[in-house]
């Protein structure tokens, strides 16, 4: 399949526009706290040999910029590298960049006691982030505080937020304002078009089966803090057990959990382990034609598509996880990874990866084949 015509790509900083480069590259991440990329733009060498000042002086280290792809927003954020390389014919500036919220994984929390009581998990991130540039947004609609949360002696932000949402089932990601999003549990961008081999929009594709972070069970142990009314054995043992129906032989894990758990959650945190283990396991990557759907918006993290691959006995509706844009002197396009739709979820039931053909289980489990 020929690459389609080439879409624009636009880069303000300082207000001043750009739009003349020699490659650009963004990555945005379900399972990433920022976006991140690098863009090279290129001048005439023998402009620049006898030049008293560089060009583009916008271009600095540390700028804030917002980055336009088919017209739309797709980041905003820091130039976090400038590099400039130069010879007699030609001038390079590279220039590497992550989201706003790349504050939130450098920077340590500026907490006066390094603890929380009775906050809910999106009380305890907007605490933490507060003086920082991104905002959070939580649509999470999770309330049960935690009894207690302390933070850890030079752990980051993003990990600290991670501890207290992953362990219940949340997840947050950044959006194209450089924000960060605390969704709720399971959560999806909405339906988007089928994408299916030999249609127009991808022409490389690629589904990957692994066993090594698969399991058929996962144990996670835990306790909750100590209360009036829970205590002692009663608050020190809390179990939660989750499965994997493709892991035929037995591949069982214990995962310790540090938080402040109750019997349910510590179920909904087992199923969450599990479904996240399958995604890493079972996934799809296509190469799209195109940075845009059949709609004209960007191919979106969070979306679901259903996929159809009949040679690798793939047909089910999948969530993009992952997205990478490139842009080269000669062509265009978007790189999306696939996982199935159930993996930001923790409704009761085993996960089940990707596996849309009963009469072909050998595809998709280690069960030797006959």
């Amino acid at each position: 399949m020929a690459n389609e015509a080439m879409g624009t790509a636009v880069v303000e900083i300082g207000g001043k526009r750009f739009d003349k480069f020699i490659s650009l590259t963004l990555v945005r991440s379900k399972e990433e706290a920022t976006c991140s990329g690098d863009v090279k733009l290129s001048w005439p060498g023998a402009e620049m040999f006898n030049a008293q000042s560089p060009p583009a002086q916008e271009v600095v280290d540390g700028a804030e910029f917002k980055l336009y792809l088919d017209g739309q927003l797709a980041c905003t954020g820091q130039i976090d590298t400038r590099t400039s390389n130069g010879t007699p014919t030609n001038f390079e500036l590279t220039l590497s960049f992550r989201g706003l919220a790349s504050e939130i994984v450098d920077s340590s929390p500026d907490h006066p006691t390094g603890q929380e009581n009775r906050k809910s998990p999106g009380e305890i991130c907007r605490k933490l982030m507060e003086g920082h540039r991104p905002q959070l947004i939580d649509r999470s609609g999770y309330s049960r505080p935690l009894e207690r949360f302390i933070i850890a002696t030079g752990e980051s932000i993003e990990r600290a937020m991670r501890r207290c949402t992953r362990e219940f089932g949340l997840n947050f990601y950044e959006n194209e304002q450089g924000d960060v999003v605390l969704e709720k549990k399971g959560a999806n961008e909405g339906q988007g078009q089928a994408l299916i081999l030999g249609g127009r929009n991808f022409f490389e594709w690629s589904v990957k089966r692994d066993m090594a972070t698969r399991m058929k069970k996962v144990e996670t142990v835990g306790s909750s803090i100590p209360t009036d009314k829970d205590y002692g054995r009663m608050a020190e043992e809390r179990k939660g057990e989750a499965g994997d129906n493709s892991v035929k032989n037995k591949r069982e894990k214990t995962v310790q959990i540090d938080s402040d758990h109750d019997k349910q959650t510590m179920k909904e945190r087992a199923t969450t382990e599990v479904r996240r283990r399958s995604a890493q396991g079972v996934n799809v990557t296509l190469k799209m034609s195109t940075w845009s759907d059949d709609s004209g918006q960007l191919w979106k993290v969070g979306k679901l598509h259903p996929v159809k691959i009949p040679v690798d006995q793939v047909n089910n509706t999948l969530m993009i996880n992952r997205v990478q844009f490139d842009l080269t002197s000669t062509e265009r396009t978007a790189t999306i990874t696939l996982v199935d739709s159930d993996t930001y979820s923790d409704k009761p039931g085993e996960a089940t990866p990707i596996s849309p053909d009963p009469t072909r289980p050998d595809l998709w489990t280690d069960r030797p084949r006959d």
